[in-house]
């Protein structure tokens, strides 16, 4: 069977064909020094609303040391949906 994303042009809601319409994932981290105990964790979720898909990103408390390490979660983020930038 050919999972395809919902966005994928050969996908048309036919016969038996079966797609990924919604992925998310959760990434924790140690917490920082701001925090007095447990973990840190942020979720990144994609869906298509009819335009494309997009990423949305949720935390409560992410801490970053530098921007290149947020960059990093949402490409991981990306290679495993298999969004790619149009």
């Amino acid at each position: 069977m050919k999972i395809y994303t919902i966005d994928d042009p050969e996908f048309g809601y036919k016969g038996d064909q079966v797609a990924l319409s919604e992925s998310t994932c959760t990434y924790v981290q140690a917490n920082d020094c701001t925090e007095s105990d447990g973990v840190q964790d942020i979720v990144l979720s994609s869906r298509d609303g009819g335009g494309g898909r997009f990423i949305n990103i949720k935390t409560d408390s992410w801490s970053i040391a530098s921007p290149k390490e947020l960059t990093e979660l949402i490409e991981d983020f990306c290679k495993r949906i298999d969004l790619k930038d149009d």
